[in-house]
């Protein structure tokens, strides 16, 4: 068979049944393989950033490799910020990038693909013999169960070449064995943890598959449980649960751990965004598969180095052996970072308000997907998450803006029969427009809540800080309801308080994709606009949100 037909089989016996794409001239043959013949859902995007996007949302909210094809030169090139989010996020995203012809180096969509992605950070790979595909094929699916995207770059003529090779040839993959730290490492933090006044536990992404054996620590100790804000919502329900550490969390993790005089760090990075100031006595421990301890973050006292659901495991199993619970937990009642009065004009909101609004009226087993540069500071803070594979905000992964939409599209087809919730700004929306036609066309059950400030607020409020005034952000935009409307959505429009109330008809639309501008005062900051604009500037612990 052709080496373009044999890849098709083998992304059908891996399980792939969705794929994101943008037809051109150097993918359009496998496209219609995989379409035609094998009968694969293909989801036909209008940008390629965005069906990398939409790749990227469909593996957050499944938890599950996706795929996305595009075509050459042009075609790679306009995925690159959305393939450097989905590197930043970990997101098992494969991309299957049509080449130019080998040797057409006057062709003048050639370019060095395989270069391109590795300057983003990605894993890459290009087929130059039929003969090889065996082998980028083992390459490709090593690298998305680590967790990380992958580029094959797949040149025309190759693609029509012939391979005595058919999925089920190779060897089965070997399973990476999980890895343990030493026993008595183990014990010790076990004894510290046996001996500590309070604990607090902070889990970060690496900590997912371990949120059952984390459940079971907290109730044996008992424990604060938090987060760091992308493994949000992995102790949604616990009674331990204290939400999301640093500000762009509910107020309640801070106070909550000011109390521990231990904290349990598994899965994280311990990056200075996520950690939380750590009195001078705290004892730190941390459990994480990497090897060494980050330098700009705070000292472990004592660090495993292991796969986090064994290691916690046998953490809990030692514990529950070993200790007598204590008291029971009494947490901080949920309190907003932004205590002030509500900053409502007469035709506009303050986005805090709006949220509050909202929050009640989000449907049965919906998805949220946060957005925005200054609107997902507010987002974060009042959104709560029901599971990690129910939430994610886009523009905490690296640093970008523009990705959200088509990434909340791509939630959509995970979550077949839920309704996804899109809270997102002015400014990330109009780059990423053309996907509303996309969520039209396919009739998704998806919400978009834009809290519109007419401009770009965090560099808004930047500039406010300088001589400069803050004109250059202010970026007025046309009739957003409107607009949605001329796509084939239902659109809504809010303007102050005394329309707050047609939000109820907006978030009552039960199919077809509804859009509702929400004017909110753009002279309203979030105390963490600051704190993340340093971070953005010079990073490190000055700039801990």
């Amino acid at each position: 068979m052709k080496a373009r037909e044999a890849l098709a089989d083998a992304l059908a016996a891996a399980g792939f049944d969705t794929v994101f794409a943008l037809l051109g001239a150097a993918n359009q043959d496998l496209l219609c393989d995989l379409q035609d013949r094998l009968g694969l859902r293909v989801v036909h995007g209008r940008h390629e950033s965005a069906v990398v996007s939409m790749a990227d949302g469909y593996a957050r909210f499944t938890g599950r490799p996706a795929v996305a094809t595009v075509t050459a030169g042009p075609g790679l090139t306009n995925t690159g910020t959305a393939l450097a989010v989905a590197r930043s996020h970990r997101s098992p995203v494969l991309l299957l990038a049509g080449d130019t012809p080998a040797g057409e180096l006057r062709n003048p969509q050639h370019l060095r693909q395989d270069a391109f992605a590795r300057a983003l950070g990605c894993r890459t790979a290009t087929l130059r013999r039929a003969a090889d595909l065996p082998t980028v094929w083992r390459a490709a699916r090593a690298t998305l169960a680590r967790g990380a995207p992958f580029v094959l770059n797949l040149p025309a003529d190759v693609q029509q070449d012939r391979v005595p090779w058919r999925p089920g040839d190779e060897p089965p993959e070997r399973r990476r064995p999980p890895r343990r730290p030493h026993a008595t490492r183990v014990e010790a933090a076990a004894r510290l943890l046996a001996d500590a006044r309070r604990v607090g536990i902070l889990a970060g992404r690496g900590a997912l598959a371990a949120g059952p054996a984390l459940r079971e620590l907290a109730d044996a100790l008992p424990a604060v449980l938090t987060t760091t804000l992308p493994a949000n919502g992995l102790f949604a329900g616990h009674p331990h649960d204290a939400g999301v550490c640093g500000g762009l969390g509910d107020g309640r993790a801070g106070p909550a751990l000011a109390d521990c005089d231990t904290l349990l760090a598994v899965g994280t990075s311990l990056h200075p965004l996520s950690v939380p100031p750590l009195a001078p006595a705290t004892t730190l421990l941390r459990v994480d598969r990497a090897a060494g301890d980050p330098a700009d973050g705070p000292r472990p006292a004592l660090t495993l180095h292991g796969d986090a659901a064994p290691t916690v495991r046998r953490l809990a199993d030692l514990l529950g052996r070993d200790r007598r619970p204590g008291p029971s937990l009494r947490l901080p009642d949920r309190a907003s970072p932004d205590p002030r009065p509500y900053q409502d004009t007469a035709d506009t909101l303050d986005p805090r308000h709006a949220l509050l609004a909202l929050v009640p009226l989000l449907p049965p087993g919906h998805g949220v997907v946060v957005g925005g540069g200054h609107a997902a500071l507010t987002a974060c803070q009042s959104l709560p998450a029901p599971s990690p594979l129910a939430w994610t905000c886009v523009s905490t992964d690296f640093g970008a803006i523009g990705q959200a939409l088509p990434v909340a599209v791509g939630a959509c087809f995970a979550r077949a029969g839920s309704r996804v919730v899109h809270v997102t700004g002015d400014g990330d929306l109009m780059m990423s427009l053309a996907e509303l036609d996309t969520a039209v066309r396919y009739r998704l059950p998806l919400t978009v809540v834009v809290l519109n400030d007419q401009g770009f607020g965090q560099e808004r409020h930047n500039l406010r800080r300088t001589a400069a005034g803050p004109g250059p952000a202010d970026h007025p935009s046309p009739d957003l309801a409107a607009l949605a409307s001329a796509f084939g959505a239902a659109g809504h429009r809010i303007e102050g308080p005394t329309e707050l109330a047609e939000l109820h008809a907006a978030m009552a639309h039960r199919e077809g994709p509804v859009l509702v501008d929400i004017r909110v005062n753009p002279a309203y900051r979030n105390p963490a606009s600051e704190a993340v604009a340093r971070a953005l500037s010079h990073g490190g612990p000055a700039g801990r949100p």
